[in-house]
């Protein structure tokens, strides 16, 4: 998603190279933490069918749907990445009760099948 660039200022934790926009944004550190956690091979257009999905459930239900980190990006006990296959779209209200939980026994969605 986020390019290598920002990434990159991200990663050096110098205040004055990071973007203006950044530096202002409500929600800067979990921008950054979506930024550092995506990995620099996967692209934008990896995730469009996700959003396609997530705007189409909004648009026909009017309930407001977002893309939830299965695996939390910032969690005591673990790290997930921001790629396509550790989101799932749910409701914005579902994701806000969930909170950043992780539990151990959703390592099972992971084992191979």
């Amino acid at each position: 998603m986020p390019n290598r660039s920002l990434r990159a200022k991200i990663l050096t934790r110098e205040e004055l190279v990071i973007p203006l926009w950044l530096r202002r944004h409500v929600r800067r550190r979990y921008v950054q933490q979506i930024v550092v956690a995506t990995p620099p091979w996967c692209r934008r257009s990896d995730f469009a069918g996700l959003r396609a999905e997530r705007d189409r459930l909004t648009r026909e239900t009017g309930v407001p749907h977002v893309l939830d980190h299965v695996v939390p990006l910032n969690h005591p006990r673990v790290c997930g990445l921001n790629v396509p296959w550790n989101l799932e779209v749910t409701t914005r209200r579902r994701n806000a009760a969930k909170s950043n939980r992780w539990e151990p026994d959703q390592l099972d969605m992971f084992e191979a099948k």
